[in-house]
């Protein structure tokens, strides 16, 4: 068979010619990708990487704004360290260059389909490995992700590279040395992504039952070094002994609380606000640090989250097993599940990705049949570790990113299926029944039904028009927003960042307009809220004002400029000059939610409070408030607020209320 499909030709060259077949989409993709306004201003995870990886280089590392970085610098990682740190490597080497790292990823898949080869010719000859080489090298979900910033650029030549050394000749590794170089590899790959432990402890089961004792020893202990690098570096810089990370336990906590649906759902509810991307984390540990009344660590608020998830599998296992097939079906459907973009609709607005022939449905069906036809002899500890990966991603949520490793494993018994097809069909017996059995039944799965993934599209038009924004082509931002609302009109995210662009262009009404629209659909939208109440206050709508920025405290109070809108609100309503604008009760109020969300500090909150009492004729209150502010301020060594602070506390000593200087309105 295997002479047959060479036709007397070297496996080599055949390897040769899929490797160039392989590089020619991997090319056109990297320079596709050149043109995409997200390339230099990723987001999500995306964003996380680069900046932290940026950040390691001593590059300018491009935070969000307003985001303090000492919260993932002097804070135990939140995700897995190993792809950032592969990535301030090649940044290191580049100057930042993202096109050069992109460039190397897509080698590194290149790399991936001569491994899968070897791979295939270990275990069942050269047949195989060609056959399976050809599909990666041309399956489109690779690719894709090739050209982005994530893991699963690095994963899949880790775990590739580790399958390799412990397959040996089909029966396990040839010595010590390459088990235990096996079991390093697999320990980079858990650096990478946490799931593929399960993986690599089902391969290491395989080799010790096919290599023996020992050479299963060998492998664990190379992979029990995995934690190690990231517990130093969580001791070294946050004096936490978190072995890698603190995303288990809310990653735990989205997929399997009462309202999980098999996709992430970034909206934990009133208590804990949204987690709409990993920079959110620090908020939710304050959020939890004020339900259990203490200060949680992050590694505390890890472990709380996780217990919590635990005892919604303990408390309803009807509900567990429910949400757990769901989630399967939807991992091994037809749908590239999104999560930090939409992969689909990125594939069909591009013209080699939607062109590309190999998808993950053809792959399972080919590997279907594979089974129907009785061709995976030899391919155990392919299937071992297949099922160990969709294991180890049952209790979280589906997303395309997290099977796309799943692919190259694929690809082997799909090889099988092929080869016995040609067999089968040169035999001349009757397959066509098990062919459309097995091609068909991935794609029924997509029947069945699942969650709502939302308009296709709209998160496509989003995602590229927030990368124009932070590139400044506000023009360009704001036609892919209004893209964005024809498909879906009305929609909150939407109506944000047009509101964005619109102040951008200093369209004042329009912008409040949206604003108000995304309050009205999502009330505790915080930047939003902050957003509305700084063009109220720009307008002398005080009073308005106070109230979405008290919205806008609640859920983004941490950030400067959230702090500066209370000031000046408190203010405004305390001490304007205008007896019309003031509100002695309102300012109060916020002064007050101000203190208890912050604290003391610098001594803002009190000088805030005691303008209002005094606002309101309190002012034994005032100088008491006034009195407080003045000693913190000086043991902040803050010394224009301590001399604000004493000329306001003279005034009160002799009831006058605070007044501010008239101001003349702004728009």
């Amino acid at each position: 068979m295997t002479r047959e499909l060479i036709r007397g030709r070297s496996p080599g060259t055949w390897l040769l010619l899929i490797l160039v077949l392989a590089l020619v989409p991997r090319a056109l993709h990297w320079i596709e990708r050149g043109s995409d306004p997200d390339l230099n201003y990723p987001a999500v995870d995306a964003h996380w990487h680069d900046a932290y990886a940026r950040d390691l280089a001593g590059l300018e590392p491009g935070w969000p704004e307003g985001f303090d970085s000492a919260q993932i610098t002097e804070e135990p990682l939140h995700r897995p360290p190993g792809y950032p740190w592969f990535l301030a490597l090649l940044y290191s080497l580049s100057d930042g260059n993202v096109r050069f790292v992109l460039a190397l990823q897509h080698l590194a898949g290149l790399l991936s389909v001569g491994l899968l080869y070897l791979l295939g010719r270990a275990l069942r000859g050269p047949a195989l490995g060609l056959v399976a080489a050809g599909l990666y090298g041309l399956a489109w979900s690779p690719i894709y992700f090739e050209g982005e910033l994530h893991a699963p650029a690095l994963l899949i030549p880790l775990v590739l590279g580790a399958m390799l050394l412990a397959v040996g000749n089909g029966d396990g590794p040839r010595r010590p040395l390459s088990s235990f170089l096996a079991g390093l590899l697999f320990a980079l790959g858990v650096l990478c992504r946490p799931n593929s432990l399960l993986l690599a402890l089902a391969v290491g089961g395989w080799v010790w039952r096919r290599g023996g004792r020992r050479m299963g020893a060998w492998l664990l202990a190379g992979l029990v070094l995995f934690p190690v690098p990231s517990l130093v570096r969580n001791i070294q810089a946050a004096d936490q002994a978190v072995p890698m990370t603190t995303g288990l336990g809310i990653n735990l906590f989205l997929g399997q609380r009462a309202e999980a649906d098999g996709v992430i759902n970034s909206d934990l509810g009133q208590e804990l606000g949204r987690y709409r991307t990993c920079f959110d984390w620090p908020k939710v540990v304050a959020r939890l640090s004020e339900q259990e009344g203490r200060v949680l660590s992050h590694q505390e608020a890890d472990a709380l989250l996780r217990s919590r998830g635990i005892r919604s599998v303990l408390g309803d296992p009807l509900g567990f097993v429910s949400r757990t097939a769901g989630k399967a079906v939807l991992l091994l459907g037809p749908r590239e599940v999104g999560h930090n973009k939409e992969v689909e609709v990125e594939r069909q607005h591009s013209t080699l990705l939607y062109s590309a022939p190999v998808e993950f449905s053809l792959l399972l069906g080919l590997a279907l049949l594979a089974f129907l036809l009785g061709r995976v002899q030899g391919l155990g500890v392919i299937g071992w570790s297949m099922g160990a990966w969709v294991l180890a991603l049952l209790p979280f949520f589906v997303a395309a990113r997290y099977r796309v490793p799943l692919v190259p494993l694929l690809a082997l018994p799909a090889g099988a299926g092929v080869i016995g097809l040609v067999e089968r069909l040169r035999e001349g017996r009757k397959v066509w029944l098990r062919v459309a059995v097995a091609l068909s039944l991935p794609f029924l799965l997509g029947l069945l039904p699942g969650p709502d993934l939302g308009v296709p599209g709209v998160r496509y038009h989003l995602d590229r028009g927030r990368a124009y924004f932070r590139a400044e082509a506000y023009v360009d931002a704001g036609e892919e927003f209004d893209a964005a609302l024809e498909l879906a009109p009305g929609a909150a995210a939407g109506l944000y960042e047009r509101g964005l662009v619109h102040l951008t262009q200093s369209q004042w009404p329009a912008a409040q307009t949206a604003f108000e629209g995304v309050l009205s659909k999502e009330p505790r939208h915080g930047k939003a809220a902050a957003n509305l109440g700084k063009l109220l206050l720009d307008r002398g709508q005080v009073r308005s004002a106070a109230r979405v920025i008290a919205v806008a405290l609640a859920e983004e109070g941490g950030l400067p400029q959230v702090v500066e809108l209370v000031r000046l609100c408190v203010i405004r309503l305390a001490a304007d000059p205008d007896p019309n604008r003031r509100d002695g009760a309102l300012a109060l109020a916020l002064g007050d939610q101000f203190l208890a969300q912050r604290g003391a500090g610098d001594g803002l909150p009190e000088a805030l409070r005691a303008a209002a009492m005094a606002e309101l004729g309190d002012f034994p209150g005032a100088i008491a408030a006034a009195e407080r502010a003045l000693l913190q301020a000086q043991a902040a060594a803050n010394r224009s607020a301590v001399q604000a602070v004493s000329n306001q506390l003279a005034g009160y000593r002799r009831g006058q209320p605070f007044r501010m200087s008239p101001q003349p309105r702004s728009n």
